[in-house]
């Protein structure tokens, strides 16, 4: 019987100058070893799909996949097809669980995000709304572009990061509370598409929920019902293109959803506090 080879990794072979993460890009192959390694490691699929094997069991992962691998657990990444036109790519995040949670420590409310730092279990997660695959760019650029107080980007990133996985385990099957996170694709919505006609019915049904449960938990959320939050952010729209463009009113209203010019104003007074040309004209003077 052939005996399997793994290989350890060591993070003074990745950490540098004190900093607790390294970040890379890697497209993975069958010529990778299975390895453990004496850091916490967080990959997250970017391209493709393949299998993540572990001592114990294997698990197929595609784009948009989280996993959080503890300290001493041995896997490896394989990609679907040995095809180069069919890459498995995974950005991984390796951080120093000690000196992060030194950090931690000492970050006012960092307590529960400490605790993702030393998962008993390998831990999967799905990115439903692309905000990891976003956060993990961002820490690429920072870590590999060393602009200006780079350091402290990093971190910021991180913490991020960290904060958005916590929130997604609380939010997996047999947490204790309703989530705000089954809100994530109504606001998503709401935001990328507010010009257009949006009903509650349509809203409650991305989130999975009946129209009235929606709005109560849309209300103790955000603090306002569904139809005023699209309200705000027509308005919020508005008040950038008065800002930043010369359109005629009629053209912004019909931008941000009212085809009434005269509706339109009502409501963006009554939100601003203004009329909408008066907005832009105090705008123009630097008085906004």
């Amino acid at each position: 019987m052939v005996q399997r080879v793994i290989n350890s990794l060591q993070g003074s072979s990745f950490f540098e100058d004190g900093l607790p993460v390294y970040i890379n890009r890697a497209v993975e192959s069958f010529g990778m070893s299975q390895h453990n390694h004496d850091f916490l490691e967080i990959s997250y699929v970017s391209e493709g799909s393949g299998v993540h094997y572990t001592e114990t069991n294997s698990i197929q992962v595609s784009q948009g996949d989280v996993i959080l691998i503890p300290v001493g657990v041995s896997h490896v990444f394989r990609p679907s097809s040995p095809s180069p036109s069919k890459p498995l790519v995974v950005r991984n995040c390796l951080i120093d669980t000690d000196k992060m949670a030194l950090f931690l420590e000492g970050f006012p409310g960092g307590a529960p995000l400490k605790a993702l730092l030393s998962p008993v279990h390998i831990r999967n997660f799905r990115d439903r709304n692309g905000e990891c695959g976003k956060l993990f760019q961002r820490l690429h650029y920072e870590y590999a572009a060393r602009r200006p107080a780079w350091e402290a980007a990093l971190y910021t990133v991180l913490l991020e990061l960290l904060l958005h996985l916590h929130r997604l385990q609380e939010e997996q099957p047999g947490s204790t509370a309703q989530s705000p996170g089954v809100l994530d694709e109504a606001l998503q919505l709401l935001h990328n598409q507010f010009a257009l006609t949006l009903s509650t019915s349509t809203l409650a049904a991305t989130a999975g929920l009946g129209a009235r449960q929606f709005q109560r938990l849309f209300a103790k959320h955000t603090g306002m019902s569904p139809i005023a939050y699209l309200q705000t952010l027509r308005v919020q729209e508005a008040c950038r293109l008065l800002r930043e463009s010369d359109w005629k009113l009629t053209a912004i209203s019909s931008a941000v959803g009212y085809q009434d010019p005269a509706h339109f104003t009502a409501l963006f007074k009554r939100i601003t506090g203004c009329p909408p040309g008066r907005y832009r004209k105090l705008a123009q003077q630097g008085d906004l």
